[in-house]
């Protein structure tokens, strides 16, 4: 028996999604090449890929990674993916896979789709509103990224919520990464000087308002910074402001120089699922701001200063309250975002990926009825 992943996502841009996956599977892959165990219980391990386009290379060491032809996209999944991987466990990250394959076991992130259509194209509505019900009813196990997102994605899809295995992402991967300090002077950044927003630009990372409530914050607030681009299949928002600077896509190295540079961290999102951003500011010791709203509150608990992410006088009075905080209140606002950041891991999530599939490969029953009463801080076991 050999263990398939669906690697659609190394030919995608490198958003939650793709990162949730890049991040689990290169944490498992380290948990597999350590274990002698775990590579007897789950068999070869082999990554599949769409030929024809660039492939992000993860630096997999006991992952094998193997380019499919067939096409691409889901048409790439429902036909060469579903022959190649159809007599083994399949393993996909990234909201998508094959209707047809009767040992998979899919990850779904949030119910976005349903609660912020606006955010999606017609055509990508119209086929992920079919497919998503369809796969996770048909799929052996089921993996989410939060209880929010259990309880959310079971209304709307029509599945006992329980069928969902809890496997959060975390901020860890910025740890390793060595910063880009020359991206702060590049684009007339000093330390300190700016707030920073991280996330793509569709309408439910709700960069208007918060655009508009930083020019009501008045004059003495910081420049507002934006980073991330466009997503596929995303309608995008245009944000203009006399003191907003939008930088796109940067790399992982200017991410982590960015956060490090920024004097407070703002995240207004209307709906998330997990909310990885606020969570690598507060790994990187940066003040955050963020939505009350999904599962925000779920994952950050107390660290952040909170705001009605639908009301911009609300947003506008974070942003003063932050930018005007003490510095025994910073401190502490500071220490409480590490300890939170800290209780969510990588090899943790890997940990607990490599339980599930042992039990989907052996055969086993993988509902866990008591698994979404449990609370954030027993999130290891």
């Amino acid at each position: 028996m050999t263990l398939c992943i669906n690697a659609r996502f190394l030919t995608q841009p490198l958003s939650g999604v793709q990162r949730y996956a890049q991040e689990l599977l290169t944490a498992l892959d380290q948990r597999l090449t350590n274990s002698e165990g775990l590579r007897a219980r789950l068999g070869p391990v082999i990554a599949l890929c769409p030929c024809g386009t660039a492939i992000r290379d993860p630096g997999w060491t006991t992952i094998r990674l193997r380019s499919l032809p067939g096409g691409r996209g889901h048409l790439w999944e429902q036909g060469a993916l579903w022959r190649a991987a159809r007599d083994h466990v399949l393993l996909s990250l990234g909201n998508s896979g094959p209707l047809l394959h009767r040992r998979h076991v899919l990850a779904l992130h949030d119910g976005n789709l349903w609660r912020m259509p606006e955010s999606y194209s017609r055509s990508y509505r119209r086929a992920h509103r079919l497919l998503r019900p369809l796969l996770a009813r048909g799929a052996a196990a089921l993996i989410t990224v939060s209880r929010y997102s259990a309880l959310d994605l079971a209304q709307h899809l029509k599945v006992p919520a329980d069928h969902f295995q809890l496997i959060p992402n975390s901020a860890g991967h910025l740890q390793t990464v060595e910063a880009r300090p020359e991206v702060l002077p590049s684009h007339g950044l000093c330390r300190d000087g700016y707030i920073l927003s991280v996330g793509n630009q569709s309408p439910n990372k709700n960069l208007a308002r918060l655009v508009a409530a930083h020019a009501q914050a008045g004059a003495g607030a910081p420049m507002l910074v934006l980073v991330g681009g466009e997503a596929r299949g995303l309608e995008t928002t245009p944000c203009r402001g006399a003191q907003v600077k939008r930088l796109g896509r940067v790399s992982d190295g200017e991410l982590k120089a960015l956060y490090q540079g920024a004097r407070a961290f703002v995240f207004p999102s209307l709906h998330e699922g997990f909310g990885i951003p606020p969570l690598e500011a507060m790994s990187l010791g940066v003040p955050v701001l963020a939505a009350r709203r999904a599962a925000l509150p779920e994952i950050l608990g107390a660290a952040p200063i909170w705001f009605d992410p639908l009301d911009v006088g609300d947003i506008a009075r974070g942003l003063c309250q932050l930018i005007s905080l003490d510095p025994l209140t910073r401190a502490r606002m500071i220490r409480a975002g590490q300890a939170r950041a800290a209780l969510f891991s990588w090899d943790i999530a890997a940990a607990r990926l490599s339980r599930l599939l042992g039990r989907v490969v052996r055969g086993e029953p993988v509902v866990s009825p008591g698994l979404l009463r449990r609370n954030v801080r027993n999130i290891s076991n």
